[in-house]
């Protein structure tokens, strides 16, 4: 069953995924995205790197802001490397992983101080000192064209859960205005509950996958 399931998350993210996305994107990207898969294959879809992508090619160059720092930092610093990137990351260990893979790298500690088993609580209150992650302030001063959420860890109750982070992101992108939000991992409860509240229905325009992406105009 193991052998079978991996092999129809192989066919789905590597062979299927034919999308216009993906096909308006230079070669060199293209196959980014496919070894980016293949190598992480429980981390994002082909078909939705290439819906992130696709927008940040047509944006760039423009200023984007990652929730979240892995192996796939690099494909957004190249695709917008006339533009300006910044990560934001709460993990020491990931972030200086990463960091050392990338020298280049634009990217801050950030600390988030929630468990996901707060997230009703902090729903309830809808407290923005409570939900409004503290942040370095070349990030509030940015005009921001696209956002993307993938962090921080949300997959267990004892993990920081996205509650700061969707509300962070969505705060961010109706103060900056036209910007495109991008969040991962929607088919989980939390970010589901989250988006609908911050980042409303009537901003949705595309899902992919687990992946959800609202623009704020």
């Amino acid at each position: 069953m193991k052998i079978r399931n991996y092999f129809l998350a192989f066919v789905c993210n590597i062979l299927l995924p034919f999308s216009p996305y993906l096909q308006a994107l230079p070669p060199n990207i293209e196959v980014q995205i496919r070894n980016l898969v293949r190598n992480n294959p429980q981390q994002l879809s082909v078909v939705e790197y290439a819906l992130i992508a696709a927008t940040l090619s047509h944006k760039t160059p423009c200023n984007m802001l990652v929730f979240g720092m892995g192996r796939d930092s690099s494909l957004w610093i190249t695709i917008n490397e006339q533009g300006t990137t910044i990560f934001l990351e709460d993990n020491q260990e990931w972030f200086d992983r990463i960091s050392q893979e990338n020298p280049q790298i634009n990217a801050y500690l950030v600390t988030y101080n929630t468990q996901r088993r707060q997230w009703q609580e902090l729903l309830n209150r809808n407290d923005e000192a409570k939900l409004l992650l503290d942040l370095p302030d070349v990030i509030k001063e940015v005009k921001w064209d696209l956002i993307f959420v993938d962090a921080p860890e949300g997959w267990s109750d004892e993990k920081p859960g996205r509650m700061k982070s969707i509300f962070t992101a969505a705060k961010l992108a109706h103060d900056s205005k036209n910007c495109h939000v991008f969040v991962h991992d929607c088919n989980r409860n939390v970010e589901a509950v989250y988006c609908d509240k911050f980042l409303c229905a009537d901003n949705l325009i595309s899902t992919q996958d687990r992946l959800r992406h609202y623009y704020i105009k």
